[in-house]
């Protein structure tokens, strides 16, 4: 992935995006201005940043997945950017988590303003909850995350979507964007998960934008 590092701008200051769709995802968010009312939750919050249009595009067009046979979720999905991505190619299902109420109204309102507006794009939806309460959507799974919360919080969603049985199994592909500080503690998170396996490691020459694939079919 080094041919993005010099073609990608630093997130928070990222308006390409904004300005071709009429949206609102740039910008920083600190985890005490998410408006997340449980205190445990607000303490395993990770700032706000949207995704690079570049990187998510990217992983998209590389991460080895037909769209027609998977629903894509994002977890942590912000004010809404990946999601919109997503929605360029025939995925089954798109669904976006946020445990902020304020995150996830401005990500409802992107959807509504996205340009040119499309029936997927309308079908996008977007649950604001806690990622622990999520029901994943049944079947095929591309599962995206952008750093969005504490180790701890994943694993216990990794750990409750394995303890679901379904018939045929699904199979599932985690694709997680994160920081070279951050890598180790991220695949330590993955490694308490034998049915997940790692597919692929990118790393960005600037150490940004560093992508963890995995794949497996849970298994309790």
């Amino acid at each position: 992935m080094t041919e993005l590092a010099n073609g990608v701008d630093a997130p928070e200051s990222d308006s390409e995006f904004d300005a071709l769709h009429g949206t609102d995802t740039a910008g920083s968010v600190e985890p005490g201005d998410l408006g997340i009312g449980n205190v445990e939750s607000r303490k395993l919050a990770i700032r706000y940043l949207p995704s690079p249009l570049r990187v998510t595009s990217w992983m998209l067009d590389r991460v080895g997945v037909d769209p027609r046979q998977y629903s894509f979720v994002d977890l942590g999905c912000g004010k809404g950017r990946v999601l919109l991505v997503a929605a360029q190619q025939p995925f089954h299902k798109i669904v976006g988590v946020e445990i902020s109420t304020d995150l996830a109204a401005i990500a409802r309102r992107n959807i509504d303003r996205f340009r040119p507006l499309s029936e997927q794009v309308r079908a996008i939806t977007v649950e604001n909850t806690d990622v622990r309460k999520f029901k994943m959507p049944p079947g095929n799974l591309l599962i995206h995350m952008y750093h969005p919360f504490d180790a701890a919080i994943s694993a216990e969603v990794f750990a409750r979507l394995a303890a679901i049985q379904d018939v045929p199994p699904r199979r599932v592909v985690v694709a997680y964007l994160t920081y070279t500080h951050s890598v180790s503690s991220v695949a330590e998170m993955f490694a308490a998960f034998a049915w997940l396996r790692l597919l692929r490691y990118e790393e960005s020459i600037r150490g940004r934008y560093n992508w963890l694939i995995y794949e497996g079919t849970p298994t309790a």
